[in-house]
């Protein structure tokens, strides 16, 4: 991929979590720390996921070599 692709793929990626991440904190009181408490808990959510598939793929590719 070219440069500008990634920094398009990665800028796209941080505007959906900035909007998931304030569409969940409107539900709760305003302020700073709700916003950044939530964008936490919305990255680990994600990143629990990603490190699991992650160790799998490479438990499997070392498992067949």
């Amino acid at each position: 991929m070219k440069r500008m692709e990634v920094v398009l793929s990665i800028f796209l990626i941080a505007a959906g979590l900035i909007c998931l991440t304030m569409s969940g904190s409107l539900m709760f009181e305003q302020g700073l720390t709700v916003y950044l408490r939530t964008f936490i808990q919305v990255c680990l959510w994600m990143a629990i996921p990603i490190i699991l598939i992650g160790v799998f793929f490479l438990w499997n590719r070392k498992k067949r070599r």
